[in-house]
């Protein structure tokens, strides 16, 4: 039956969202509602907060730690409650028994309120370490707030790779990795040349701090150095994954899996690493000790009581304070680290956030003060090691052609042996050398010599180098005024 003119004025003049107090005695049939209102309860879902992912998750505004009980999984949460993971929906909670270590004593003491001052939880970290390893001025600090980070890690959209280097073997690097295995959140045991599946797969079991030693090991087998850098290069930065695939069952193909990459990592080594690598990293150059600089005895064993003791407090400080760090590092930027690059304030934030917190509690500003100037000098560093990378010796050789010159014409073979010769390369064709100046924006071309011979090389301007040097070393680009 056709509507009649009343029934169509009433339509016109509905809302689009009809009144949820109204009864169904006044409200349209259904077919005469509007689509927002048919699908109402579907789009209500797109406000559903996602469940907090353990082992470790900053959800709502409080850190959630899982603990395995008996065989059930169980969440320890900010505001001193617990709950089955289950029951709160808590997923990817692969909570391994032996990495899980916060004890009985020290979640009792959690749950009656107890609550640990940072700067005395940070005096004990550093004098715990300074006890067994010999590192520079500010050194053992830094190495303590990186480890009271792993306890809160997943308040921070990056956090950065600790990475320990050497001239030589015997100063120190092992040990400090030993106690950050120790000490750090769910961490693992070093281990020396990891699997691409090694450094993807753990994350998602125990979201613990992932360990490597003597790395330089694995760089002559390129194939597997590539697959596991490639992994590391991603796990930084929250949120990031890696995707594999394996058999579904008979007839059902290939089913797809993710896997979060993001953890705190340790890495240590004596020669240099890959520098995307490098730059998602805060490095520490470790030096042999001198003879009267002396440390005490390393004995898992013995130092167990004290160590589960300090992770209990590491725990109760991170569960405690994660509220007001997440706040310090969401509320802008730290004064003094204007002078750093933007990864280089993003490996630091957490740092600094930290930091804050300690002085809160008794520091009177003189931890955050040190540790800005740490990262300045440690950047002063950064910037050296990026100035030594073939991009930055290439920008450098070509610069050198273009000196006297508004525009240079180079063969190719002329230029692969300058490069070649500044790189200390063995050889490198005319298809490496390609590889290498066609990311810059440079490609071979030909033209004729006076002779009417053509010659195959490169020609590019001063104008060409000067913006490629300000880019790959603009230190030099500032000093030089080219």
């Amino acid at each position: 039956m056709p509507l009649s003119i009343e029934e169509v004025e009433k339509i016109a003049v509905q809302p689009l969202l009809s009144d949820p107090t109204m009864t169904n005695e006044h409200s349209l049939m259904s077919h005469e509602r509007s689509p927002l209102e048919e699908y109402r309860h579907l789009l209500d879902g797109l406000d559903a907060k996602p469940a907090p992912r353990l082992p470790q998750d900053f959800h709502e505004q409080h850190l959630h730690i899982g603990i395995p009980i008996g065989l059930t999984p169980y969440v320890i949460r900010g505001n001193q409650t617990m709950a089955p993971a289950e029951e709160i929906k808590a997923v990817d909670y692969g909570l391994a028994g032996n990495r899980v270590r916060f004890s009985k004593t020290g979640i009792t003491r959690f749950l009656q309120g107890e609550t640990i001052p940072g700067f005395t939880l940070l005096d004990s970290l550093e004098t715990f370490l300074r006890r067994f390893v010999v590192m520079g001025e500010d050194l053992p600090t830094l190495l303590a707030l990186w480890l009271m980070g792993t306890y809160c890690y997943t308040v921070f959209e990056y956090f950065p790779y600790l990475v320990l280097r050497s001239p030589e073997k015997r100063c120190g690097k092992s040990r400090t990795l030993d106690l950050i295995s120790m000490l750090g959140f769910n961490a693992h045991q070093p281990t020396a040349c990891p699997t691409e599946a090694q450094v993807f797969r753990e994350p998602k079991e125990d979201g613990g701090v992932q360990i490597f030693d003597e790395m330089e090991g694995m760089t002559g087998d390129k194939e597997r150095w590539g697959a596991v850098t490639s992994v590391l290069n991603a796990g930084f930065h929250k949120g990031q994954i890696v995707t594999r695939y394996k058999k579904a069952g008979q007839g059902q193909g290939q089913q797809k899996e993710i896997f979060e990459t993001y953890v705190p990592r340790a890495i240590a080594s004596i020669s240099a690493l890959e520098t995307t690598l490098e730059d998602r990293s805060i490095m520490i150059m470790m030096q042999r000790a001198l003879p009267n600089q002396k440390t005490d005895r390393f004995s898992l064993r013995k130092l167990d009581n004290d160590a589960q003791a300090l992770r209990d407090d590491l725990h109760i400080f991170a569960l405690t304070t994660a509220p007001t760090i997440a706040d310090l590092y969401d509320g802008g930027e730290f004064p003094g680290l204007h002078g750093l690059d933007h990864r280089a304030v993003d490996l630091w934030e957490p740092i600094l956030a930290i930091a804050s917190i300690i002085d809160a509690s008794g520091g009177n500003g003189e931890v955050t003060e040190r540790m800005i100037k740490l990262a300045s000098r440690l950047g002063g560093d950064r910037a050296a090691r990026t100035s030594e990378d073939a991009n930055s010796v290439i920008v450098e050789v070509l610069k050198e052609c273009v000196e006297n010159t508004q525009e240079a014409k180079i063969p190719t073979s002329d230029l692969a042996e300058k490069i070649r010769t500044r790189l200390g390369y063995e050889t490198l064709t005319s298809k490496a050398l390609s590889n290498r100046l066609h990311p810059l924006g440079l490609k071979p071309s030909q033209w004729r010599n006076t002779d009417d011979k053509k010659t195959r090389g490169y020609v590019f301007t001063k104008a060409q180098i000067k913006d490629l040097a300000s880019r790959y070393i603009p230190e030099l680009s500032e000093a030089t005024g080219t």
